[in-house]
């Protein structure tokens, strides 16, 4: 495509005042949604991140636009909230679903491409064999010990841990099924049924109250947190989402439809062995008294799912359509399986992160106080209530505060107040922003890598 019309696209987004600089860590509506589009360049979205690299803006801000440009696909009102007509219209604006349409197919090569060099499938595949190899892994899925109640368990802050757990989902599960809705049309014959029954199951057979996403807003609010959709936004770190947008990345374009079958099948299938997990890691942040009917719900019914989505999609479209299809779905299987295990890590850190930020100050002053100001590679003056929209580095950073105050923040509960002369190491890819609370600040960014 002709790079003017993407740098066009790009300008679009860069001025759009939704994804752009917010007042506050959480928002009001569905659709004011900061994405950092200065760390969006044309020659960068032009090639994809290996798995090493996911700690570029870049990543964090592609996925941010991708989850924009597909969820303008879906209908999204404030429940409780009144509705900002403004940011309604803005929102599914022309202009800029148009420009995000432009930009979609890199954003998903530049996300999504690096699981083409991670993953490789050979041989011949029949049914007995992918029966033998997904039940192998499902198995494996079973037997492993939780690493998200071990993270939990072991917090300094178990309830806050928690929620920052909860924050992750959210952006999922406030909407839950709806990428699923996209390969519910159109006609492929009695598994078109089939599907839609899963569909029907997570949407409550039209019960509202029975709805997944309506029993996950219940636990957040027994959770203390705001149950309204994307209030947790720019906390949603970039491999939270995805897990999100890969669903859309295959159910978007129907050409991947079988590898959509394949990470639908792995998800549902092994959710019936991690939901009770899930279920005990929320108890170990708030207490045994806590309802936590949303992951008992999935443990008995993702079992049913599984078994649907082998006995009446995979097994019979295998039969029925041979074996040509099977290296598809195995595809879709194995990369959301890494997805999720890079999500599940990524959260590890993220938590370890944010529970321990006086350690990190500490670190700072042990290891770089007598710094030279040679090292330092950036320096920013910003005026009172500047926010720096949640973002992560490549690279460890010292971040130094050298005239007024400054927030730094991990999380929505998890912040650590810094005055001139004070400094704080920043793992490689952690999530954080800052807020400036004195008249002016001035801070210095020095890479440690």
């Amino acid at each position: 495509m002709d790079d003017g019309l993407l740098e066009n696209a790009l300008d679009v987004v860069r001025k759009h005042p939704l994804l752009g600089q917010p007042a506050s860590f959480f928002m009001n509506d569905p659709y004011h949604r900061p994405t950092r589009p200065q760390d969006l360049k044309l020659d960068q979205l032009k090639k994809h991140l290996p798995k090493g690299q996911l700690s570029q803006p870049s990543y964090l801000a592609a996925q941010r636009l991708l989850m924009n440009r597909y969820e303008q696909d879906m209908v999204f009102l404030p429940i409780e909230k009144p509705l900002n007509f403004e940011h309604f219209n803005g929102f599914y604006n022309a202009e800029l679903r148009k420009a995000l349409e432009l930009l979609r197919p890199l954003l998903e090569q530049h996300v999504f491409g690096w699981l083409d060099d991670e993953i490789s499938l050979s041989g011949s595949w029949d049914l007995e064999s992918f029966l033998a190899y997904t039940s192998g892994v499902l198995e494996k899925v079973r037997d492993a010990p939780s690493g998200l109640l071990s993270s939990i368990q072991n917090a300094c802050d178990p309830k806050e841990a928690a929620r920052y757990y909860l924050i992750q989902c959210a952006g999922d599960f406030l909407s839950e099924a709806s990428a699923m809705g996209r390969n519910v049309l159109g006609n492929f014959g009695p598994f078109t049924s089939e599907l839609f029954k899963i569909y029907l199951d997570e949407y409550g057979y039209g019960v509202h109250e029975k709805k997944h996403s309506t029993i996950f807003e219940r636990l957040m609010t027994a959770c203390d947190l705001d149950p309204s959709l994307h209030t947790y936004w720019q906390f949603y770190t970039a491999s939270s989402i995805s897990l999100i947008n890969y669903f859309h990345y295959v159910s978007h374009d129907h050409a991947k439809f079988f590898r959509y079958l394949g990470a639908m099948y792995y998800t549902e299938a092994s959710l019936a062995f991690v939901t009770r997990s899930q279920a005990q890691a929320i108890k170990a942040g708030f207490g045994d008294n806590i309802d936590t009917l949303y992951f008992d719900e999935h443990n008995h019914i993702d079992v049913h799912h599984g078994r649907m989505a082998l006995d009446k999609l995979v097994i019979p479209m295998i039969k029925q359509y041979g074996v040509q299809i099977i290296p598809e779905i195995l595809r879709g299987f194995e990369e959301f399986r890494l997805l999720q295990d890079v999500a599940d890590e990524d959260l590890f850190r993220n938590i370890e992160w944010q529970d321990n930020l006086p350690k990190y100050v500490a670190l700072a002053r042990e290891q770089f106080s007598g710094m030279s100001q040679a090292h330092v590679d950036a320096t920013f003056e910003e005026p009172q209530n500047e926010i720096s929209v949640p973002h992560a580095h490549p690279v460890a950073e010292l971040f130094s505060v050298q005239t007024g105050l400054i927030e730094l923040v991990a999380s929505p509960a998890k912040s650590i107040l810094l005055k001139a002369g004070e400094s704080i190491v920043i793992p490689k890819g952690m999530l954080h922003g800052t807020k400036v609370l004195s008249a002016t600040s001035r801070y210095a960014v020095t890479g440690l890598e």
